[in-house]
């Protein structure tokens, strides 16, 4: 199975929910692959892609740390599949001499694989079936801030943001909460 390394180039609020849009590195391919994923996936992703510490470890953080305790390393993830429109994804780790691997949903395999620094990799047959091209004032590059995505919703993603504010609180990430809430005042008065 031949794979492409690929980065992530955009997160966005669509009018289905959030996506991480994959783009193959080091290539002149533009296509990119929406991978569709829940708030709290979301939300875990962009506090490593934003730099953003909070105060208690989130779950992935958690599962990090379980691994590093264990003596294991993550190697490298790859999205292998699409079945149906459901990817699936494999998590390869190493423990001494060992390689273990794991299945995984894409979005925690990506927030795991950023937490660890490791290399993401997509199978060439789901860049071939889910890949789009998209014009390069869509794309909005690799510094994706919380901030920047909400500022263009729609009225009708009051909802996704309330939730999105709801995980923040829950996991302890108060400077994304207060972000995410004052992006909620701007809406509604703008509405």
């Amino acid at each position: 199975m031949e794979f492409f390394e690929v980065k992530i180039s955009d997160i966005s609020l669509t009018n289905v929910g959030f996506a991480v849009f994959l783009r193959p590195k080091d290539t002149e391919d533009n296509r990119v692959v929406p991978i569709f994923i829940g708030p709290l996936e979301t939300h875990s992703i962009t506090t490593v892609i934003d730099g953003t510490k909070p105060p208690r470890p989130m779950t992935h953080d958690l599962m990090l740390y379980m691994l590093t305790a264990m003596g294991a390393t993550v190697l490298k993830i790859t999205i292998e599949e699409i079945i149906d429109s459901t990817f699936y994804a494999k998590i390869q780790l190493r423990r001494d001499e060992e390689i273990l691997t794991l299945d995984a949903r894409p979005s925690d395999s990506i927030a795991l694989a950023l937490r660890a620094n490791a290399p993401i990799f997509i199978a060439k047959s789901v860049l071939d079936e889910a890949g789009i091209v998209m014009k390069e004032d869509e794309i909005q590059g690799e510094n994706i801030t919380p901030e920047k995505k909400i500022q263009a919703l729609p009225k009708s993603n009051l909802q996704i943001l309330e939730e999105t504010l709801e995980n923040a609180l829950r996991t302890e990430d108060y400077e994304t909460a207060a972000k995410i809430r004052d992006q909620i005042k701007k809406l509604i008065e703008n509405s």
